[in-house]
Parts: C-alpha cells; sequence; structure tokens
C-alpha cells in the first residue's frame, strides 16, 4: 500500500521547510506537528495540515500521528542544551516512536548526520545521534535514514551576520555541498519506493568545496555581495568555557572542518535523483 499521509516533526526548522515543501509539491498530504502555530502558518505551504504537539507530550504525539502513514523526523539539538536536558532526539524520540508504533505507522525517516561516525572525542552530542539510529532501526517500524553533508542553507543562516559572512576555523577537508530542496526532492522519491524503507543513505551534492570555498563562492554570487571574514576556531573554543551555546559551536564546527568526507552518495543519486544546485546558483536565490 502507497504511502500518501505524512506527518512531519522538526517541520518549521532550518532543514524541515524545504523538506515540507517538496513534499507537498510531490502530492503527499503532509501534517506538520508544531509547538507554535503561527509560526508555521508563516512558513510552511498553505496545504500543510497542522497539529499542535510537542515530543515531550506523549498523548499530543498520538493525536498528531493518527492516521498517517509515515514520519519525516527532522529533528536537532539546540546550542544552549546540556547534557542533562531533555532532547527531542533522545527522551523525545523514545516518546516518537511509542506513538509511532501505537498508531500504525509504516515508515520512519530521520536525518542523522555524516559526521556521526566521526572521531568526536566523547563529545554527548554524537553520542545521542547514534543511539537515535540504534532506536529507530530496532524500533521494529521499516526505516529510511538520511546521512547528510553541509548544508548550502548554513552558510546564511548560521553563519550570515547582515552583508558579512562569518566563517569558523579552517577545513582540512572538502564537503559536497547541498540545497536543502534537493534534498527535500529525494525525501519524498524515498516515500514514493518500496525499496528505500530499510535503507540508509548518503546525502551528498554535486561538487566538493572546503568551508573556504563555499564561503567565498557564495558570498561572491550574492546580491548585494557579501563579505567573509574568519573567527579562529581556537576563540571560540576558549569561549566554549563559559557559554554552553558556544562550546557547542566549537565542537561542532571542530567535527565538521577534521571530517574525512569522501563521494558515497552513488546509490543515492541512482535511486533518489542527483542534487543539481550549484552554490553559486543557491547564492543567487537569496
Amino acid at each position: 500500500m502507497a504511502l500518501k499521509k505524512i506527518a512531519v516533526i522538526g517541520a518549521t526548522g532550518m532543514l524541515g521547510i524545504p523538506v515540507v515543501a517538496e513534499l507537498v509539491k510531490a502530492g503527499f498530504e503532509v501534517t506538520a506537528l508544531v509547538r507554535n502555530l503561527e509560526r508555521a502558518k508563516r512558513v510552511l505551504p498553505a496545504q500543510t495540515n497542522l497539529v499542535q504537539a510537542d515530543a515531550a507530550d506523549a498523548d499530543s504525539l498520538k493525536r498528531g500521528l493518527a492516521g498517517q502513514d509515515a514520519i519525516y523526523l527532522s529533528l536537532s539539538i539546540a546550542p544552549s542544551e546540556r547534557k542533562d536536558d531533555f532532547h527531542a532526539e533522545a527522551e523525545g524520540l523514545d516518546n516518537i516512536l511509542a506513538a509511532a508504533r501505537a498508531c500504525g505507522i509504516r515508515r520512519i525517516a530521520y536525518l542523522s548526520a555524516l559526521i556521526q561516525d566521526g572521531d568526536a572525542k566523547g563529545w554527548w552530542v554524537i553520542e545521542v545521534w547514534r543511539k537515535a539510529i540504534a532506536k529507530i532501526k530496532g524500533s521494529g517500524i521499516p526505516y529510511t535514514i538520511f546521512y547528510p553533508s553541509n548544508f548550502m542553507e548554513t552558510l546564511p543562516l548560521r553563519h550570515g551576520m547582515g552583508r558579512f559572512l562569518a566563517l569558523i576555523g579552517t577545513a582540512h577537508h572538502p564537503n559536497y555541498w547541498i540545497a536543502a530542496a534537493d534534498f527535500g526532492k529525494q525525501v519524498a522519491r524515498s516515500f514514493q519506493l518500496d525499496e528505500a524503507a530499510n535503507r540508509e543513505f548518503v546525502i551528498q551534492g554535486p561538487a566538493p568545496l572546503t568551508y573556504d570555498e563555499a564561503g567565498q563562492r557564495f558570498a561572491q554570487h550574492t546580491r548585494p555581495r557579501r563579505f567573509v571574514f574568519k573567527i579562529p576556531l581556537l576563540l571560540v573554543k576558549a569561549l566554549g568555557a563559559t557559554s554552553p551555546a558556544m562550546d557547542f559551536n566549537a565542537r561542532i564546527m571542530d567535527a565538521v572542518l577534521s571530517y574525512p568526507e569522501v563521494f558515497k552518495a552513488e546509490e543515492t543519486w541512482k535511486m533518489l535523483g542527483k542534487p543539481m544546485t550549484s552554490i553559486e546558483e543557491f547564492a543567487r536565490r537569496q
């Protein structure tokens, strides 16, 4: 039986919004489980059904997932969160999976990270990601897990400061940058294919660029043009001694900049389609 009704948790985030848009374009009936209905109305397509729900509230999850065929999870850990806090990808995921089983969900798709298999020196965030993957695989629900490289959206939304682009540290390896809209098309395609069940996909874009190269190309092709400046990673690490958010940013950038990424998306492109958006094209659309 085809999957037609897709519930999305994390729909209003940086990567949730473009995925919802592509699911709607592909003809799915999309329901977003959100905490803030007013924000969701502003940023999501008008065709999106909205249900107020929270990963910490098991009953609200059951209400939101009732009658759905599948779930797409775009969860995240905020820079301000501490190890002992409630996390959507830990305790929240337990609630989501329990509700999914109770509601007869037939597919669960999860956005992870390519760097989750790297060496993060025991950082608790990476451990949360790894445990989330294990929980989903052990849930008994057919799954599709995505491991993306860097998203182009991080340049304006995480590094943008008006006319400036603030880049942290220096990359040791190139990354295969991908636009979230291209990824959204791949997510939509995965829900159309029975053979995408119980599969894991590496998500990478069309060309390898270091963080510096990607930032410079993006800045040069925005209108008006942006100007790049660099912040030493050691400075951010030092500030992290007194700020959990700075510590998070330092650790995530350290992990990204040192990850030895190689191209592994051949099977993803064959099954789900090849991303076509370049950094230059992405910048011109901003």
